[in-house]
């Protein structure tokens, strides 16, 4: 099968692009429109990233499952299509399984199949349907089971199925959004070929806009990774972070049939503050030397994302991030860490001093790592600054009253629209507030107090290269 993502030459705009916004430590492809990522598994030596893609422009269109490996988490090399659109059904999101046991029986030879849940979409008909394809060839390349739909509802709006093994209760479970009611549904199988529905959770939290790609985890305590609480997250389409999109979580109790949700978390959390997270979703299979859950996000959002200056590509993943649990003001909430293999290219000694900041440059050009503690003061805040040349890209300060606040200010090829204020609630440590910022060419991914919030955005300075970051008082 041809690569569809390398079948065109590069203008000389499009060149510009590639060296000036294009990210070397996060996941972008070489051309063309990308947005969820899916099907993340750890298999035969290879950390699997797929994702929605059109093979045929820069724009969202003909969803199919693009494909990319990697064995730290950080190089990637981008492989063909792996699950090409068909006869006018749409791929889009989903997950991957490994069938160890071959409890489907589409193994050949004694060899696992990686089975591929994904929601099939027939424009049409305008209906969305949970399908099944697999792969014996470490996902280079997939057949579509002869049964499908394994789940059909007749529905338009009924997508992203997540599937997972549950030990306690001995069986498979499907999450998978109704995304016009705002509800997740639970389905359940021993065989992963036929599925009975089990539970639903919702509406719940923010329902502004559309629910999709649900994910539901076991996630380890901060300082307990013995202890656990399950976390089920769902995407919000509009409306939300910012007036935008944006990830909400809920923390509870899950039994392999129904989430029911803790009192203190049902009216949900917010899972990143910035204006460009989303869909992400958590690997299955991690080896044993990698904590989990580990999770990657669509660096984008749905409101201005496509007017991103970016070419011949469009699209980027955010930094592959492992995640834990922690307790604050009565409930449990979400953190989440930079992937150990990420954080260990700005190791010393590359790092240096700029007045309060610690600086490390990255790997590449265009890419540092800044870290800082903001000092919170009666009467006085700290501000934490990302400059191109003279022009002031992203502000961080803590103010007293709000809390910590971010500023994303309008600058260079920002598309006009774009979420540009947002305050976060943030509790100090003895009087002073970590924040380390990743900055590669055009994504910055910023954790606060070591990762109990999260910020996440895309700057497009006019300048080629930042020329520093500075702290202001």
């Amino acid at each position: 099968m041809e690569n569809l993502a390398h079948s065109h030459p590069v203008d000389a705009r499009a060149a510009d692009d590639q060296a000036r916004y294009r990210p070397r430590l996060h996941f972008a492809p070489q051309r063309n429109w990308m947005n969820d990522p899916n099907g993340l598994v750890y298999f035969a030596g290879e950390y699997h990233l797929f994702y929605q893609y059109n093979p045929y422009g820069d724009q969202w269109g003909p969803m199919s499952w693009g494909h990319a490996v990697s064995q730290d988490l950080v190089t990637w090399e981008e492989l063909a299509v792996a699950i090409p659109e068909q006869a006018g059904e749409m791929i889009f999101s989903g997950s991957i399984i490994v069938d160890w046991d071959n409890v489907s029986g589409l193994g050949v030879g004694g060899e696992p199949a990686l089975l591929a849940y994904y929601t099939g979409f027939d424009a049409v008909a305008d209906i969305q349907r949970q399908c099944l394809a697999y792969s014996h060839d470490r996902g280079r390349t997939f057949s579509f089971y002869a049964g499908n739909p394994v789940i059909d509802l007749g529905m338009a709006h009924f997508r992203d199925p997540k599937v997972f093994w549950h030990a306690p209760s001995s069986a498979w479970v499907m999450v998978v959004a109704l995304s016009r009611e705002h509800k997740v549904q639970f389905y359940r199988s021993t065989n992963l070929l036929d599925w009975s529905l089990t539970g639903s959770f919702g509406p719940a939290g923010a329902t502004s806009g559309q629910w999709e790609c649900p994910d539901l985890m076991l996630v380890p305590l901060q300082n307990d990774p013995l202890q656990t609480r399950w976390v089920l997250k769902v995407d919000v389409d509009a409306a939300f972070v910012g007036g935008g999109s944006g990830a909400q979580y809920f923390v509870g109790k899950f039994d392999g049939f129904s989430f029911i949700v803790d009192r203190a978390s049902a009216d949900g959390d917010t899972v990143d503050f910035g204006p460009d997270f989303y869909a992400a979703i958590s690997w299955g299979e991690l080896p044993s030397e990698q904590p989990g859950p580990l999770w990657i996000g669509w660096m984008s959002n749905h409101q201005t994302g496509r007017f991103y200056p970016t070419q011949p590509w469009r699209g980027a993943q955010s930094l592959p991030r492992t995640l834990f649990v922690f307790q604050e003001a009565g409930r449990w909430k979400l953190g989440q860490r930079p992937v150990a293999s990420a954080a260990k290219l700005f190791e010393a000694p590359q790092r240096g001093v700029v007045g309060d900041l610690t600086v490390a440059s990255g790997p590449t050009k265009g890419s540092f790592h800044a870290s800082v503690s903001l000092t919170v003061t009666e009467g006085a805040s700290e501000t934490m600054v990302l400059v191109a040349g003279d022009e002031v890209l992203l502000s961080i300060r803590y103010e007293r009253g709000p809390g910590l606040i971010f500023n994303r200010n309008d600058h260079g090829d920002i598309p006009e629209g774009s979420l540009t204020f947002e305050t976060v609630t943030a509790y100090p440590t003895e009087g002073r507030i970590a924040i380390e910022l990743f900055f590669d060419s055009c994504l910055v991914d910023i954790f606060v107090d070591g990762g109990k919030r999260v910020y996440s955005c895309c700057v497009f300075p006019e300048a080629p290269a930042f020329a520093r970051v500075a702290l202001e008082q």
